[in-house]
């Protein structure tokens, strides 16, 4: 270790100066709203599809199309963030925390499928402006050498919202009625909004144009159309479109714990199943298991990991429909296997996320041509969106046919779809992988050999 001069300042000033710099108040402000915003979505979202056809009257297919409505609006952020930049921080925050107040209480008042589906619209275009924010603001609240530990409180904070949503959810649902779960999200959603009226400050834009940064004249920032033409130009690229519409096929598995996982337990198990507890332990594996999965499955390629957990998901959809639908008639005890398998399908699928989700970004980065990193990142969206639209649509009516409320069920088979869907989409992976990427040049061949 060298010694420090003695006219220079000491070790420890410099220490505090550059790695313990605090975050600001906006910072934890941003958190604040963040954890206010999840507590709303996922208090309602985890219940979503009873409440359409419990309190509003929708029937099952009817349902479904209004989730995959939501799942369209996943899409949003693309352009979400542009506008936040062009109207600021602070009053894009406003403007969607009072879109998704407004969406919320139109839900509550619902009673078809046009205000059902209007409703949905707001929440979709205040959630496609809120997130970009967030984010935004971490990047460039987060001081010097702090954006990984930003972000690490930022995820505890998505997952904080959701634990703490879900079971409010769980509780206001039992001891009142689902109708009321509505309000929750609406009381958690004008919170948020004060908090970004009265108390955030809107955050200093961290300049990589260091000609505008000196001069003082503003960055260049892309305009909407701009981005939708690098939109355009990046899905021309038919390898990287087929790899995204490949991957969608995961995404539609991992919706049907949103989609059809609520019905299925509170039509087939029990009508008082905890079904708000059962999804916490998705993200409660996760936070155990992720390191040592990352480091187990860090030597295979993207394509194989993701082929992989595409299995375990599809292990996931089996065992749902399996432990409790099977072997609760074969054996008895129905109500106990039934939540006992959700509770392994839930643990299980949080295995094939592990493994699936560092990868796919990974296999995204290698289509994109230098200088189109981020508008190819950005499409990272596509899947998610159409795996939730597609999966909306299905399972509204796969519902309809093996888990009407009224009527025969046969939970195992649409659980056996699901699971035969993550199969073809294992294997689709690997004959595209083998198929359609562009073989090595000579080049490469001979350094490779």
């Amino acid at each position: 270790m060298t010694a420090p001069s003695a006219n220079a300042p000491t070790s420890t000033t410099t220490t505090a100066d550059t790695t313990l710099a605090p975050f600001p108040r906006s910072f934890y402000v941003a958190n604040g709203i963040e954890l206010f915003e999840r507590w709303a979505f996922y208090g309602l979202y985890v219940v979503l599809s009873l409440h359409l056809t419990s309190v509003v009257g929708l029937n099952d297919a009817q349902a479904g199309d209004v989730m995959a409505l939501y799942a369209f609006f996943r899409l949003g952020p693309l352009i979400g963030g542009v506008i936040a930049d062009r109207i600021g921080f602070k009053r894009a925050l406003a403007v969607s925390l009072a879109i998704y107040a407004v969406g919320y209480a139109v839900l509550g008042f619902a009673h078809d499928a046009p205000m059902a589906s209007l409703s949905i619209v707001l929440i979709g275009l205040a959630g496609a402006l809120f997130k970009p924010i967030i984010t935004g603001t971490v990047v460039r609240t987060s001081p010097p050498g702090r954006q990984t530990e930003g972000f690490a409180t930022f995820y505890r904070t998505v997952n904080a919202g959701s634990v703490i949503g879900k079971s409010l959810t769980y509780g206001i649902r039992t001891l009142g009625a689902l109708s009321l779960v509505v309000y929750n999200a609406i009381a958690a959603s004008v919170i948020a909004l004060g908090l970004a009226v009265f108390v955030f400050v809107e955050p200093d834009a961290k300049s990589t144009n260091a000609d505008a940064k000196a001069t003082g004249t503003p960055e260049h920032r892309p305009s909407v159309l701009t981005v939708l033409k690098g939109v355009w130009t990046a899905l021309r690229d038919i390898r990287f479109s087929g790899a995204l519409l490949i991957l969608t096929g995961f995404y539609f598995m991992s919706e049907q714990f949103y989609q059809t996982f609520p019905k299925y337990i509170t039509r087939s198990v029990s009508e008082d199943a905890p079904l708000e507890w059962v999804t916490l332990l998705n993200p409660l594996t996760i936070a155990l298991f992720q390191g040592v999965v990352t480091r187990r499955t860090k030597a295979l390629s993207p394509v194989m990991a993701m082929a992989i957990a595409s299995g375990v998901g599809a292990l996931s959809m089996f065992l749902m429909g399996t432990l409790g639908p099977v072997l609760g008639a074969q054996m008895g005890g129905g109500v106990a296997l039934g939540l006992a398998g959700a509770c392994v399908s839930f643990a299980v699928f949080a295995f094939a996320e592990m493994i699936f989700a560092p990868r796919f970004y990974d296999y995204v980065a290698r289509f994109a041509p230098k200088g189109q990193e981020a508008t190819f990142m950005g499409l990272t969206v596509l899947p998610v969106a159409l795996g939730g639209m597609i999966g909306g649509v299905v399972s509204g009516r796969l519902i309809d046919r093996y888990l009407p409320l009224e009527g025969e069920r046969d939970p195992f088979t649409i659980w056996a779809i699901y699971a035969g869907l993550g199969v073809v989409s294992a294997i689709v992976m690997l004959v595209y992988e083998r198929l359609v990427r562009r073989p090595p040049s000579e080049k490469d061949a001979v350094t490779t050999a």
